[in-house]
C-alpha cells in the first residue's frame, strides 16, 4: 500500500513539473511572437518603395525602412502580393501571442490555419475593389490588393460582375472572420443590440442635460468685417541663360582663314575647315516667361496634391529642359520628392521628369522638358573660345549643359570612357562628334585610331583616313587580335619610357625630341643571333624609336558583339588597357547599346571611371552604367548624363548634333591630303614597324624562311595532322614556339581554324616550293 501511494505521488510531481515547463515554454513563445508582431508592424508602416528589394536594386546603406534591409524585403514582398491585406498578418500574430501568454488553448487551431489564406485572399479582393487613393505606391500600379487581389478580381469580375464580386468577397470575409475568431451571427446581433441601447440612452441623457442650460440673450451688433488682404505670391526668379559668345572674327569668316588654329609641324597638312560644318539655322527662342511662371505654379500645386509642400524659388531655362529649383517645406524628405517623378510627369503631361537634389544646396532640381526643343549643332561648340583655347591634346566637344553653355572634355584626363544608350538615343552621333573633334585638332603624326565596328555600319565611313592604324575592324576575332596588339604596344612603350627614365608619353616625346635635336638619338640593345664559334648571343644597337610616339585612341562601337564571340579575351585586354594604358598615351572609347552586367562586367566597369549614359530602358541599366538611377528618364536624341572622372555627381548634358554629310565632308578632306599608312596588327602582338604609326619594331612572329617553319610544313603535309602538341613532339621544340608555328600556318591558309573540339583540317597536300 505504501509503495502504491509513493508511486502515485511521483507521478503527480512529474505531471506538475511537466505542466510548469510547458507553461514557461508557451510564455517564451508568446513573447517571441509578440516581438515578431512589433517587427512586422514596423516593416509595413515604414515601407518605402525606393528601398532596395526584389524590385529595386540599391545600396544597403540607403534603406529608409526602420526595420532595416530585411524589413525592406519583407514589406516589399507582402505589400506587392497582398497589398493592404498584409496588415492582417500582424493582427493574427498578436492574437496568437496573447493566447500563448494567457495560457488559453485553442481546440480548433487547424481550422484557423486553414481559414487564414482564405481570409487573406478575401481581404485582398476587397482592398482591390476599394480604391481610396489614385495610385498604389508601386511603380507598376498593382492596386491596393496586390498581385493576389488583382488576379482574383480579373478572374471573378467577368463572371460575376462588380456587385457579385463584392457580395461574394464580403460573405467570404465575414465567414472567415467568424471561423477564425469563433464569433457567431447571434453574438454579432446581440452586440449590435447592446450598442444600440447604450447609444440611445447616452443621447437621451445628453439632450436632457443641454435643455437645463439657460442662455442669456446677447446684444447683436453687426460690424463690417475688413476685407481679407490678398496673399502675396512670390514669383520665382528666372535665370536667363547667357548667350554663348561668338568667337569667330571677321577675318576668320573668310574662306582662306577657316582653319582651326594649331601649331603643326607638317605645314602641308591642313585641318578640316569650319565651312565643312552646318550652321545652326534654328531660332533660339525658348519658353516665354509667363509659361515658365505658370509651370512653376502647377508644379507646386501638383506636389501639394501628393502631400508635398514646397516653393519653386528659381527657374533655369535651357535649350532642351528647364530646371525648377524647389525648396521643400520643413520635414519633407528628398526621397519622397524624388519618388514622385512619374506621378508629376503624368500630372504635368510631360514625357519624362527627372528629379534630383542639387549638390551643395538645400533645393531639389525638377528637370522638365521644354515644349519646343532647340537644336545644338557641332559647329556651335567647336567655334567657341572654350574649345579653341583648351590646352588638352585630345579635347572633344561634348555639347551644352542645362543652361546652354558649351561643355568640352579632354580624353587624356578621362582617361577612358564607357558610353551606353539604346537605339535612337544619340550614342552613335556622340561617337562621331568625339572622333571628328579629334580629327579637327590632331595630325596623323600626333594621333592614330584603332576602330572596331562589329555592326559594320557606324564607323565604316572612316575607312582610308590617314589617322587609322588599320582598316575599320568588323570581325570580332580580328578585333580580339587587334586589342592584343594594342596591349603589346602599351608594354613596348613602357619599356621605352623605362629606358629613357620618364613616366609618361608626353615626357618621352619631349625628351626624345630634345635629344634628337642635339643629335644624340637614344638606342637600345637588340639580340640579333648567336656567335658561330662561341655560341654566345650577339647584340647590336638600334634606335630606341624613329619618331615621337603618337596618341592611340581605340574606338569600340558595340562591346556586346565582342563579348559574345570572344568575351574573356576581350575583357582581359580591355581591363589591362584601362588599368595601365593612360601613361602610354593609349585611350579607350567603349560604347554599347546593351548595358547589362554580362557585357559591362565588373572588371571592365571598375577600370573605366568616366561614364556617359544616354537614354536606357530601365533603372537597372542606369545603375549598371552610372551606379545611379536617372538615365531611364532621359529624353533621347543626345540627352545624356555625364559622370566625370573624379566627380561624385552626375551632370546632364545635351549632345552636339553632327550629321552624316558633315562626317563625309571631313573624311573626304582628310583622304584628299594623304594615303592611309596601314600596318598588320592581326598576325601577332608586336608585329609591324614603329615610327609615326606607333607600331612596334620588334618581330616576335614566325619567319617564312625559318628552317623550323619549313620542317613543320613538311611534317604536316606528310602526316596530314596539325596541332601544337604534334609539332612539339616532331620538332622537339617548346610549346610557345609550336603554337606560333601553328598560328602562322593558319594565317598562311595551310590549315583551317580549330573546330569546337580543337581539331584542325589540313588544307595543304604537299610542301610548297622553296621560294614560297
Amino acid at each position: 500500500m505504501g509503495k502504491k501511494s509513493q508511486k502515485k505521488r511521483q507521478e503527480v510531481q512529474t505531471q506538475v513539473e511537466d505542466n510548469f515547463l510547458s507553461l514557461r515554454l508557451a510564455e517564451t513563445f508568446g513573447l517571441l511572437m509578440l516581438a515578431f508582431t512589433g517587427y512586422l508592424f514596423l516593416c509595413l508602416f515604414t515601407h518605402n518603395p525606393n528601398d532596395p528589394s526584389l524590385n529595386v536594386a540599391g545600396p544597403a546603406f540607403a534603406v529608409e525602412n526602420k526595420a532595416g534591409l530585411i524589413g525592406a524585403y519583407i514589406s516589399d514582398v507582402l505589400l506587392e502580393y497582398f497589398g493592404l491585406a498584409s496588415f492582417i498578418l500582424p493582427l493574427i500574430s498578436a492574437f496568437y501571442a496573447v493566447q500563448l501568454l494567457i495560457h488559453k488553448e485553442s481546440q480548433d487551431r487547424y481550422i484557423r490555419l486553414l481559414t487564414l489564406p482564405i481570409l487573406l485572399v478575401a481581404t485582398a479582393l476587397i482592398m482591390q475593389m476599394w480604391n481610396p487613393v489614385p495610385t498604389w505606391p508601386f511603380e507598376n500600379n498593382i492596386g491596393n490588393g496586390g498581385i493576389i487581389g488583382k488576379l482574383s478580381l480579373n478572374l471573378l469580375e467577368p463572371l460575376l460582375g462588380s456587385f457579385g464580386v463584392a457580395s461574394v468577397a464580403g460573405i467570404v470575409f465575414l465567414m472567415s472572420v467568424m471561423l477564425w475568431t469563433g464569433i457567431t451571427l447571434v453574438d454579432i446581433f446581440h452586440a449590435c443590440r447592446v450598442s444600440e441601447k447604450f447609444l440611445r440612452h447616452w443621447i437621451l441623457i445628453s439632450v436632457r442635460s443641454i435643455s437645463r442650460i439657460k442662455f442669456k440673450k446677447a446684444l447683436q451688433i453687426d460690424l463690417p468685417l475688413p476685407a481679407p488682404k490678398p496673399a502675396k505670391v512670390k514669383k520665382p526668379t528666372i535665370q536667363k541663360p547667357q548667350p554663348v559668345k561668338a568667337t569667330i572674327s571677321q577675318e576668320r569668316l573668310a574662306e582662306q582663314q577657316t582653319m582651326l588654329p594649331l601649331d603643326l609641324k607638317d605645314n602641308s597638312y591642313q585641318m578640316p575647315p569650319l565651312h565643312l560644318f552646318t550652321e545652326n539655322k534654328s531660332d533660339n527662342k525658348g519658353e516665354g516667361e509667363d509659361a515658365l511662371q505658370q509651370n512653376a505654379r502647377m508644379i507646386e500645386q501638383q506636389l501639394a496634391n501628393f502631400g508635398v509642400k514646397g516653393e519653386v524659388t528659381k527657374i533655369c531655362p535651357g535649350p532642351v529642359i528647364t530646371i525648377y529649383e524647389l525648396e521643400p517645406a520643413a520635414g519633407v524628405k528628398t526621397s519622397t520628392v524624388v519618388g514622385l517623378s512619374n506621378d508629376l510627369a503624368r500630372a504635368m503631361s510631360a514625357t519624362a521628369i527627372r528629379i534630383a537634389p542639387i549638390p551643395g544646396r538645400s533645393v531639389i532640381g525638377i528637370e522638365m522638358p521644354n515644349q519646343k526643343r532647340l537644336m545644338v549643332t557641332f559647329k556651335d561648340i567647336i567655334s567657341t573660345d572654350l574649345f579653341e583655347a583648351d590646352t588638352g591634346k585630345l579635347t572633344v566637344a561634348m555639347g551644352v549643359d542645362t543652361a546652354g553653355q558649351p561643355v568640352v572634355a579632354d580624353i587624356s584626363k578621362m582617361p577612358h570612357a564607357l558610353i551606353a544608350g539604346t537605339t535612337g538615343s544619340g550614342k552613335s552621333v556622340a561617337m562621331n562628334g568625339f572622333i571628328v573633334s579629334l580629327l579637327c585638332r590632331m595630325t596623323p603624326e600626333q594621333l592614330r585610331f584603332v576602330m572596331i565596328d562589329p555592326k559594320m555600319l557606324e564607323l565604316s565611313i572612316y575607312n582610308d583616313i590617314p589617322h587609322l592604324l588599320s582598316p575599320v575592324i568588323i570581325d570580332p576575332h580580328k578585333a580580339s587580335s587587334a586589342l592584343k596588339w594594342v596591349v603589346a604596344e602599351m608594354e613596348r612603350r613602357y619599356k621605352m619610357m623605362s629606358e629613357l627614365g620618364v613616366k609618361n608619353m608626353q615626357s618621352f616625346n619631349a625628351k626624345f625630341g630634345e635629344m634628337k635635336r642635339k643629335g644624340t638619338i637614344p638606342t637600345k640593345q637588340v639580340q640579333t643571333g648567336f656567335d658561330a664559334q662561341t655560341g654566345q648571343p650577339t647584340f647590336e644597337s638600334q634606335p630606341l624609336a624613329e619618331a615621337e610616339l603618337p596618341y592611340i585612341v581605340v574606338v569600340i562601337d558595340e562591346l556586346a558583339d565582342l563579348m559574345m564571340v570572344a568575351g574573356k579575351e576581350v575583357e582581359i585586354s580591355i581591363a589591362r588597357l584601362a588599368q595601365m594604358a593612360r601613361a602610354s598615351g593609349i585611350h579607350l572609347l567603349v560604347a554599347t547599346q546593351r548595358p547589362s552586367v554580362d557585357v559591362i562586367t565588373g572588371l571592365i566597369k571598375a577600370n573605366i571611371p568616366t561614364r556617359i549614359s544616354f537614354s536606357v530602358t530601365s533603372k537597372i541599366d542606369s545603375r549598371t552604367v552610372l551606379d545611379s538611377m536617372g538615365a531611364e528618364q532621359l529624353l533621347g536624341k543626345g540627352d545624356m548624363l555625364y559622370l566625370e572622372n573624379g566627380s561624385n555627381g552626375l551632370q546632364r548634358l545635351h549632345g552636339a548634333f553632327i550629321d552624316e554629310d558633315e562626317c563625309h565632308a571631313v573624311v573626304n578632306h582628310l583622304k584628299s591630303q594623304r594615303e592611309p599608312n596601314y600596318i598588320d596588327i592581326f598576325k601577332m602582338p608586336n608585329a609591324g614597324n614603329s615610327g609615326g604609326s606607333g607600331a612596334s619594331s620588334d618581330t616576335s612572329g614566325v619567319d617564312d624562311n625559318d628552317p623550323l617553319y619549313r620542317q613543320a610544313i613538311e611534317v604536316v603535309a606528310r602526316e596530314q595532322k596539325a596541332s601544337t602538341s604534334f609539332i612539339q613532339r616532331h620538332l622537339k621544340i617548346g610549346y610557345n614556339r609550336a603554337a606560333s608555328i601553328i598560328e602562322q600556318m593558319e594565317s598562311d591558309g595551310m590549315i583551317s581554324e580549330a573546330n569546337h573540339v580543337g581539331k584542325r583540317e589540313v588544307i595543304i597536300q604537299q610542301p610548297p616550293e622553296e621560294g614560297y
